[in-house]
């Protein structure tokens, strides 16, 4: 059941700051409109009293201006299940958008209500603090945030300048009688898009009919996570 409920990727990020004073409460802020990166995460889930284990890694390209993401996870889950697939949400045409799923030579598509959800903090989100990451002399400010929605409470860290994410902790219950503490942490961030054919989809899609629809989710850094989680 988990390998389905649980997509995302994987590694765990651990970094160390130092408490800083900012000069100004920093407010809630949004990703650049084109980034790609790698993130990566561990979990820690139970399942109806199961317990069990999540990690891996998933590379992301996010273009907002173009209403397209993609990612391509690697993920493992205990006991013992791999977890490889590509992921494709495109809302560059009117209406609804579409998710496609490319797992082996299989593809799934699934239509997603509304429009696209920048990557932002959310407005009602609370600061709880700046650090540094690096030593003094070559640092780098992170901003933090408290979010809860949906069941689920996350600290997410920005970097104060370019608003690019840094990590997110966040815990709860995901869907009735699954609960989830997961840390998750991004690296490599580049702005703009490289290739833009990576978006392009796949020629085993698009013989293929949606079959339902994506509930409304979480929007923000951790949105495109949720609906994973909630396929």
């Amino acid at each position: 059941m988990m390998a389905t409920l649980l997509h995302a990727a994987a590694l765990a990020i651990c970094f160390f700051g130092i408490a800083i004073s900012a000069p100004t409460t920093p407010v809630p802020c949004c990703t650049p409109d084109q980034w790609e990166g790698v993130m990566g995460l561990i979990a820690g889930y139970v399942d109806h009293k199961t317990p069990g284990i999540e990690k891996g890694y998933v590379s992301l390209s996010y273009d907002y201006t173009h209403g397209l993401m993609e990612l391509c996870q690697h993920i493992s889950i205990t006991p013992g299940i791999r977890d490889d697939r590509r992921v494709i949400f495109d809302y560059s045409h009117q209406g609804n958008g579409k998710m496609y799923t490319i797992k082996g030579k299989t593809c799934t598509v699934v239509d997603l209500p509304g429009k696209m959800r920048q990557q932002c903090i959310p407005d009602n989100a609370t600061y709880t603090g700046s650090f540094f990451m690096g030593s003094e002399s070559n640092k780098l400010l992170v901003n933090s945030f408290s979010i809860t929605t949906q069941g689920l409470k996350a600290e997410v860290s920005m970097t104060s300048e370019d608003c690019i994410p840094v990590g997110e902790t966040y815990y709860g219950t995901i869907i009735e009688g699954v609960a989830i503490l997961e840390t998750v942490g991004f690296v490599n961030i580049t702005t703009g898009i490289k290739d833009p054919s990576i978006f392009d989809i796949p020629s085993i899609c698009k013989t293929v009919d949606a079959k339902f629809q994506m509930p409304v989710v979480l929007g923000g850094a951790i949105g495109h996570l949720m609906e994973k989680y909630k396929k």
